[in-house]
Order: C-alpha cells, then sequence, then structure tokens
C-alpha cells in the first residue's frame, strides 16, 4: 500500500448538470483531433488541490473539511467556456469570487498548508475541466451549448482522493461535508 494518497476538496455537480456538460463537450469535441472529453463521473470544481500527503495525515485532513462546516450560501459563477493553453484544458470557469468564498477557500487553504499539504500559492479561480489536450491555437468557444451563467450554490464540498489504476484515473469520496 502506497505511503501517499492524491487529495483535494471540490464541488461536485448534481448529476444532471455533469451529464449534460459532458454530453455537450462531446458534441463540441467531434471532430477536433486528440480531445479528451472528461467522463461526467469525474466532472467537479476543485476547491484546494492538496497533491500527494502522507496517508496517516488523512484524518487531519478529514477533521479540516467536518471543521469548515458548510460552504457559503451565495452561488459561485461559471460565465463562460474558454481555453487555458498552458494546461491545454476547455472549462467553464468564472471569476475569482470575493467575499465568503473568497474568505472560505483562503481558510481552507492555510489550514491545508498548516496541515502539510503542499498547496500552490496562486489566487482560486472556479473552474470546471471539461476536455484535455485541447489546442490553444484550434480552440473555438462557440457551439459548446451550455447555457451560461451557471450560479452553482453549493450545499456541500468533499475531500476526493486521487488514484491511478489499470482502467485509469478514478476518484474517491473520502468525506463529504456540510
Amino acid at each position: 500500500m502506497p505511503d501517499d494518497v492524491r487529495l483535494f476538496y471540490a464541488l461536485w455537480p448534481p448529476r444532471t448538470w455533469a451529464q449534460a456538460w459532458y454530453e455537450a463537450t462531446r458534441r463540441w469535441a467531434r471532430g477536433r483531433r486528440g480531445v479528451k472529453v472528461v467522463p461526467p463521473e469525474r466532472l467537479h470544481l476543485t476547491l484546494v488541490f492538496l497533491g500527494e500527503v502522507p496517508r496517516e495525515r488523512l484524518g487531519a485532513f478529514l477533521a479540516l473539511g467536518a471543521a469548515m462546516g458548510a460552504p457559503p450560501d451565495e452561488p459561485l459563477v461559471l460565465e463562460r467556456f474558454e481555453c487555458w493553453a498552458k494546461p491545454r484544458v476547455a472549462c467553464l470557469s468564472g471569476p475569482p469570487p470575493q467575499g465568503a468564498w473568497a474568505r472560505f477557500v483562503e481558510r481552507l487553504t492555510r489550514e491545508s498548508r498548516a496541515l502539510g499539504a503542499k498547496v500552490e500559492h496562486r489566487p482560486f479561480r472556479p473552474h470546471v475541466t471539461l476536455a484535455r489536450k485541447v489546442s490553444p491555437e484550434a480552440f473555438d468557444a462557440s457551439g459548446l451549448g451550455v447555457c451560461l451563467p451557471i450560479h452553482w450554490p453549493a450545499a456541500g464540498f468533499r475531500l476526493i482522493r486521487s488514484e491511478s489504476g489499470p482502467e485509469g484515473l478514478r476518484y474517491l469520496t473520502a468525506g463529504e461535508f456540510s
């Protein structure tokens, strides 16, 4: 059994949203060479990526999630479909949140670092990756067919364990918090 686990805190969309986003992205990607559409069960909005942490610290990150309480009442907004060149992903994205969401993510980040996670120092920008291996030069935002903006009311969030195996990448819920 490996000594480290790969973890992140995230929001998970309702299944109907994930399925609709997947179908729309699949139609959009048709005819675009090399594009890999993210399956609906893996669509999510990362709040804080923790990376590899010692397995024995999993309980501490579960306790942190529980101590955070419910996410803010105000919805997160995803208002555009865009391509991010360096990671070569197409995503639904929104502006960095202000107010309660900014404070929530800052606290989750700060306390995750205090528990030993090597969280990157960059501003939180809400996004859902819909496709990978997208050529920025050939990206065309038209034709996705998802009604924007999306106002995401988060009733809870999850701590996710990411595993690679023979069947590919799997996301396993380690804990749910509301």
